[in-house]
């Protein structure tokens, strides 16, 4: 409070500062009840924010069971060795099979030096464009006094845009600058198509090549393919190749072999499944009810998105992928079940019997465009997750709206307790006054009174 409480009833007797510090604390539980409240709404945002990355971690694991594409029955196995030189990804659409892979050379990209400097914070004297083209696309950038150093010409061409990345090294003795080309590949070459000159006593950049953008070269089953990327889709369909190294020449061919793989499927069930039981449980957790009313209240307790989300999970979980000639059409005949408290537990049996018998059928029922429970599933959480209107993102709006407007009526509330604070220090202040000189007064009085006395005390004895 803005006014420091000095005296303590001198003239009245009275514990003034006491009285007033109770007065303002009475007031002043309002501020504490605003306080409180905006506490509250604190809490529940950040309740909100752990239920969002549970939410998140669920869509991310139920997008790779509800997409075709990531819905993995495959696996690659690469002959002894294979490891060192690539990796192999299937993805939905692979189909099993073998392949005999070779790489003559894997995808390069442009790597250019300059000259060395004793300081890459000195200036170098340049004054001209720098040239730098990608493919076939320049990026001209200006130096001058300004930008002239390593360092500078560094900053430059890194905030040009331009494919480029550029670093400064020190190689124990000098400095240089190195620009690598953001991209592998011939189309993404980068030359060096002019430099500023130096001036008098300066010292040009002598950008030089060191090594030339090149594609991946590589045979499968014999057949050549290039390559401008070390990432390599469509060579082999629904398999991701990334090539690491190149084979030494005449090295035997790196066999790769895609087959099925209810290993992958069920990696994905299960992903799914923990990940849904923490949002269940959490959901669980805020909306339990209290063992005694000592307890406190959860932040998310009777909010009405918890609720709608709960329902909104139930009626997936319950619901059946129409189909006329499949067995499986409900989550609970491929081994997926809901328990008593909404979590799921997964009879991993049950499920690699159901992909043994029919793939296919499990994989629609997951991720059919209209009926995959999955997809189904992944709707329901994408508009809770929405980073732009979703349930959750706007329930937050509202609930940061009413905690910044609680922030004005906190301030507001707190100068008004001041200003009472401040206008009852004065008041009392002015009471002790005031009976202070009254005091003053009587104690006048009483000293006249028995001045008279004595007067007339000592005229009576004269008399007598």
């Amino acid at each position: 409070m803005s006014s420091p409480i000095t005296f303590g009833g001198l003239a009245s007797g009275l514990d003034t500062k006491a009285i007033i510090e109770a007065l303002v604390g009475v007031e002043g539980q309002r501020v504490s009840l605003l306080q409180r409240q905006q506490t509250s709404f604190r809490d529940k945002v950040t309740a909100y924010e752990s239920l969002l990355g549970k939410l998140k971690a669920l869509e991310t694991a139920l997008g790779k069971i509800a997409d075709p594409e990531q819905f993995l029955a495959f696996a690659a196995h690469l002959s002894s060795g294979g490891e060192s030189f690539l990796t192999a990804t299937p993805q939905g659409a692979a189909r099993a099979g073998t392949y005999q892979i070779q790489i003559g050379a894997i995808a390069q990209s442009t790597f250019i030096r300059s000259a060395g400097a004793a300081d890459a914070n000195a200036s170098l004297g340049l004054a001209g464009d720098l040239t730098l083209r990608v493919g076939t696309t320049d990026t001209t950038i200006a130096i001058d006094g300004t930008n002239d150093s390593l360092f500078g010409v560094r900053d430059a061409i890194n905030d040009s845009g331009a494919a480029i990345d550029a670093t400064v090294v020190f190689d124990g003795t000098q400095y240089h600058l190195e620009l690598r080309g953001h991209d592998s590949g011939v189309a993404n070459a980068v030359t060096v198509v002019a430099e500023p000159a130096p001036g008098t006593g300066g010292t040009a950049l002598a950008l030089t090549q060191l090594r030339a953008a090149s594609d991946a070269t590589f045979t499968i089953d014999g057949q050549p393919y290039t390559s401008a990327s070390n990432t390599v889709n469509g060579a082999i369909e629904g398999v991701t190749l990334q090539l690491l190294d190149d084979q030494a020449v005449g090295a035997a061919p790196i066999q790769v072999a895609v087959t099925e793989s209810v290993d992958q499927i069920r990696k994905q069930i299960e992903d799914f499944v923990t990940a849904y039981n923490a949002v269940v449980t959490t959901m669980n957790e805020q909306t339990a009810p209290r063992a005694s009313s000592s307890d406190p209240i959860k932040p998310l307790s009777g909010e009405s998105t918890l609720s709608s989300l709960r329902m909104a999970f139930g009626s997936v979980i319950a619901s059946a992928s129409v189909s006329a000639t499949s067995r499986y059409t409900t989550f609970s005949s491929i081994g997926i079940k809901s328990q008593n408290d909404g979590t799921l537990v997964f009879d991993a049996k049950k499920f690699q019997d159901a992909i043994g018998d029919d793939v296919d059928d499990v994989r629609a029922l997951l991720t059919d465009s209209t009926q995959g429970l999955a997809k189904k599933l992944l709707d329901v959480v994408e508009r809770r997750t929405d980073p732009t209107g979703g349930v959750i993102d706007s329930r937050e709006d509202a609930l940061k709206a009413q905690i910044s407007s609680l922030d004005k009526r906190i301030r507001a509330a707190q100068d008004a307790l001041s200003r009472y604070e401040d206008a009852l220090v004065a008041r009392f202040a002015a009471y002790e006054t005031i009976i202070g000189r009254l005091k003053a007064q009587g104690d006048s009085l009483t000293s006249l009174t028995g001045l008279f006395n004595s007067l007339n005390g000592s005229a009576s004895s004269s008399n007598g």
